[in-house]
C-alpha cells in the first residue's frame, strides 16, 4: 500500500442489460437518457444505488474514493461498438492516470453488457484493468443478481458479490458491502479469494423472486454461509435469460478469506451449486391464457384490490420496448369492464399526434410494434386525450430520475387508461402510473410489462398477480427463442442432461 494515511480506492463502472433478441442496437445515447458521469458527479448520479453505498462505508472507515466514471444505460438491444470502447477508454484512462496513487479499485457493474463484436465486454475490461495494475492490488466488484459472469471476470478479480433480493432493493447495501470487503483488506484483517462454479442451467426470471418459492431458500443458505469462519461473501448469480452469449448459465460465487479457506470455499460453492440444480423445475413460471385472466379481471368485485396481470413478454426492464398492444386488442374484443384498467404503450408517434391534438380531443390512433413488428401488429383505437406530461418522474425501482419523454394519458372504449410514452418506462414500482395521474389501487385492473420485479412493489396492492401467457422478445418459455450463441449443453435446451457441471 501507498504510504498515506488513507488509504485511496478507485471507483468506475458500466451498467447495462442485454437482450438479444429485441430489434436494433442501442448507442450512447441511451446512457445520456439515464445516467452518464465523470470525475466527483458520479456521486451525483448514483443515491441510492451501490456508489452511494461504497462512499458511506468510506466515510466511516477513512477511505477515499476516486471517481472516475459512471454509466447506466437500462436494459435494451445489443449495443454499437462504440459505446463500449467510451466507457473502456475512460475508465482505462482514470486507471493509468492513478496508478501508484491508489490502494484498490472497486467496479459497481450488471454483467450483462454486450455489443455487436464482444459478448462479454465486462469480463474484457476487468482483464485489461487488471493488466495494468498487476496482481496485487486488489479489486472488488458488484454485481446484479442477473449477471452473466464469465472466467474473464472471475480471472481478475480478488472479491465478487451480487443482490440478495430479487426484485432488487439492495443496491445500497451490495455497494456498502463490497466496500467493507476492500476496507478489510486493505486494514490487513482479510485476504480475499474467489471461487466460482459455473452451473450449465438457464431459468425465467420470473422464478428469481428472492420472497417466495426456491430462491428464498438459496437466499437462506447463503446468509448462513457467510456466518461461517472464513466466508465472506456469498452469492448466486441467476442470468437474466435473454442473453444469446457464450458461457451463460447460472453461478455460485464464494469470497473466502485468505488460501487455506479456497477449498472449504469450493465445496460450499459446489453444496449450493446442487441445490440450485436439483430445484431447477421449481424455478419454471405458470403462465395464464390472456383470455382466462381477462375473465378473472372482470369479476373482480368493485371495491377490491385490483387484479395486477404481466405482459412479461414485453418488458422494458429486461430490454424490450413496451411496445405490445397484444392485450388491449384482446381486452377491447371481450365483454366491457368496469374499469378502469391501466396500461401502458411505448409509441412516440402516438404521443405526438395527442399532443397535437390536444387535452379533451377524441382522434384515432395506431399504436402497437412501433419498435417491434416481428413480434407485435398495431391495433386501431379511437382515443381521448386526458393529459399531456413532459416532466421526469422519480422512480423508486430503478432508483432514479426517468425521463420518458413526452407522455399522453388516454381513455379508450370508457374503461381503459393508458399513458402513450416516447420512450420506454419500466413499470417495477407503482410510479409511471402515479406520476401520470393514475392510481393503480384504485384500478379493477393494472397491466405491468415485467418479468418478476414488479412483485416488489404490487404485491402489496393486488387481489391476484397473474402471469400472462403473451409473445415477445421476453418470453420466459426460453425454448422457443432462437438462441444461436449458448455454449451448450445447457438446461432446459438439453431436457436429459445428467450433471450441472
Amino acid at each position: 500500500m501507498a504510504d498515506r494515511r488513507r488509504p485511496r480506492v478507485l471507483v468506475a463502472g458500466m451498467q447495462y442489460e442485454l437482450n438479444s433478441f429485441v430489434a436494433g442496437t442501442a448507442g450512447l445515447e441511451r446512457f445520456r437518457q439515464f445516467r452518464m458521469a465523470e470525475g466527483d458527479a458520479v456521486f451525483a448520479v448514483a443515491k441510492g444505488e451501490e456508489v452511494d453505498g461504497a462512499l458511506r462505508v468510506a466515510r466511516t472507515r477513512g477511505v477515499e474514493l476516486v471517481p472516475v466514471f459512471l454509466a447506466f444505460g437500462g436494459a435494451g438491444p445489443v449495443l454499437e461498438d462504440g459505446v463500449y470502447d467510451h466507457f473502456r477508454d475512460r475508465i482505462l484512462a482514470g486507471v493509468r492516470a492513478h496508478r501508484g496513487a491508489i490502494d484498490a479499485i472497486y467496479l459497481p457493474l450488471h454483467g450483462a453488457m454486450a455489443t455487436v463484436s464482444e459478448p462479454d465486454t465486462e469480463g474484457d475490461l476487468i482483464t485489461r484493468i487488471r493488466a495494468i495494475v498487476g496482481p496485487d492490488l486488489p479489486i472488488a466488484a458488484s454485481f446484479d443478481m442477473h449477471c452473466n459472469f464469465t472466467a474473464g471476470m472471475e480471472r481478475g478479480l480478488d472479491a465478487a458479490l451480487g443482490f440478495k433480493t430479487c426484485p432488487h432493493v439492495d443496491y445500497v447495501e451490495t455497494g456498502m458491502r463490497s466496500l467493507e470487503i476492500l476496507a478489510d483488506t486493505l486494514a490487513g484483517t482479510i485476504r480475499p479469494r474467489l471461487v466460482h462454479r459455473k452451473l450449465r442451467m438457464m431459468t425465467p426470471a420470473e422464478g428469481h423472486d428472492t420472497n417466495t418459492g426456491p430462491m428464498r431458500d438459496v437466499i437462506a443458505q447463503l446468509r448462513d454461509l457467510e456466518t461461517r469462519p472464513g466466508i465472506v461473501a456469498a452469492t448466486v448469480i441467476a442470468p437474466q435469460p435473454w442473453m444469446d452469449v457464450p458461457e451463460t448459465g447460472w453461478s455460485i460465487l464464494v469470497v473466502v478469506d485468505g488460501d487455506a479457506n479456497v477449498e472449504l470455499g469450493r465445496r460450499e460453492a459446489d453444496r449450493i451449486a446442487r441445490l440450485c440444480w436439483d430445484m431447477r423445475e421449481r424455478f419454471l413460471v405458470r403462465r395464464t391464457p390472456l383470455a382466462e385472466a381477462l375473465d378473472i379481471a372482470a369479476a373482480n368485485p368493485e371495491g377490491a384490490k385490483p387484479v395486477v396481470m404481466t405482459d412479461a413478454a414485453d418488458a422494458p426492464s429486461a430490454g424490450s420496448y413496451g411496445d405490445s398492444a397484444v392485450v388491449l386488442e384482446a381486452l377491447l374484443a371481450r365483454p366491457r369492464m368496469r374499469g378502469p384498467f391501466l396500461m401502458t404503450m411505448t409509441d412516440p408517434a402516438a404521443a405526438r399526434a395527442c399532443e397535437a391534438a390536444g387535452i379533451g380531443a377524441t382522434l384515432r390512433l395506431r399504436f402497437g410494434g412501433a419498435f417491434q413488428p416481428a413480434f407485435f401488429k398495431p391495433v386501431d383505437v379511437e382515443a381521448t386525450v386526458r393529459d399531456l406530461i413532459r416532466a421526469p418522474y422519480e422512480s423508486q425501482l430503478p432508483p432514479g430520475t426517468i425521463d420518458p419523454g413526452l407522455r399522453a394519458v388516454v381513455e379508450i372504449a370508457g374503461f381503459v387508461r393508458m399513458v402513450i410514452a416516447e420512450r420506454q418506462m419500466a413499470t417495477l414500482d407503482l410510479r409511471p402510473y402515479e406520476s401520470s395521474g393514475l392510481d393503480p389501487r384504485r384500478a379493477q385492473a393494472v397491466l405491468v410489462k415485467s418479468a418478476g420485479q414488479f412483485r416488489g412493489f404490487y404485491t402489496a396492492i393486488a387481489a391476484r398477480i397473474l402471469e400472462l401467457d403473451t409473445p415477445g422478445p421476453v418470453n420466459g418459455i426460453l425454448t422457443q427463442l432462437p438462441f444461436r450463441h449458448l455454449t451448450r449443453p445447457l438446461w432446459p435446451f438439453d431436457a436429459d442432461l445428467a450433471a450441472p457441471w
